[in-house]
């Protein structure tokens, strides 16, 4: 996608973006807008489409969803151990959630918009909506030193200033903790998924300043000897370096080059070392989501 910060502002993370979606057997495939009072507000939001009514599953609808997950899952056992069996490399095709945070917000219902008339996250567009999005969009959200954006189609869709958020939290209770959340000072809130928790962790850790992007002048001299081999390794077409100070006080550089078509994947080149510039492990919570 093309849209670029102004003169002066400086983009620090974009990733693809939507609002989440039920993983609960009660839930599954399916989210709320609500106002405050729990009332549905879809039919209040101007010039969005139509969408699927939503409804929580009653007990034989919830059986069917459990019948389904426990055969896919026997299937993936399965497969996974013929790939062993084979030589391939085992992945689990749906990783686990973490426990359970809101249960009025994760098995009674799904709200991925909280807010009442005039509330910031009322605003957020339907385009972050998979279910009423033409396949194949993607919206991405964008973080820059003055906001935060979502960018489809090479626009900007929303806006809203970075003092406008008082809080970003991950949500446990999400395949991969991928979820997160970001509450507005108005007190509105949106739950929102990049799909990918390492995304997820960051934007967040970004957004709360846990996770800090640094320059070059930021850096040791042994981790600048190092970013200077590493800078001359890459190609001349090779996105620019980014380098991130992590929770744990480790330095990440990473040089992403993003994938060309719609369901492409991004690939990267990188690192973490320490103060000495000497490779290192990331702590729990400086790429992935901490389990605590």
């Amino acid at each position: 996608m093309n849209w670029h910060p102004d003169p002066g502002e400086k983009e620090l993370a974009r990733y693809p973006v939507s609002f989440a979606t039920g993983t609960a057997a009660s839930v599954e495939g399916r989210r709320s807008f609500r106002d405050r009072l729990r009332n549905d507000i879809e039919a209040e939001l101007p010039g969005w489409p139509e969408g699927s009514t939503f409804a929580v599953r009653r007990l034989p609808g919830r059986i069917g969803v459990y019948v389904r997950t426990a055969v896919t899952g026997v299937f993936a056992v399965a497969g996974g151990i013929l790939s062993d069996l084979l030589g391939g490399s085992t992945t689990n095709p749906e990783p686990g959630r973490g426990k359970l945070e809101e249960r009025e917000n994760e098995i009674d219902d799904f709200p991925v918009m909280w807010a009442d008339a005039g509330d910031t996250a009322r605003g957020l567009p339907w385009q972050l909506d998979p279910s009423r999005r033409p396949h194949g969009y993607v919206t991405e959200i964008v973080l820059t030193t003055r906001r935060l954006v979502v960018v489809g189609d090479s626009k900007a869709l929303w806006e809203a200033p970075r003092e406008d958020i008082a809080e970003a939290a991950p949500k446990a209770f999400s395949i991969s903790r991928a979820d997160f959340r970001i509450t507005f000072q108005d007190g509105s809130w949106s739950r929102l998924t990049t799909n990918v928790s390492a995304h997820t962790t960051e934007l967040v850790g970004l957004l709360t300043g846990s996770h800090r992007r640094l320059s070059e002048s930021d850096l040791s001299a042994e981790q600048r000897e190092r970013l200077s081999d590493f800078a001359a390794s890459l190609s001349s077409d090779d996105p620019d370096t980014v380098i991130t100070r992590l929770p744990s006080g480790l330095v990440r550089v990473q040089s992403t080059r993003p994938g060309q078509g719609r369901n492409s994947v991004s690939e990267s080149r990188g690192f973490v070392m320490d103060e000495a510039g000497q490779d290192a492990t990331p702590a729990p919570g400086d790429i992935e989501p901490s389990k605590a």
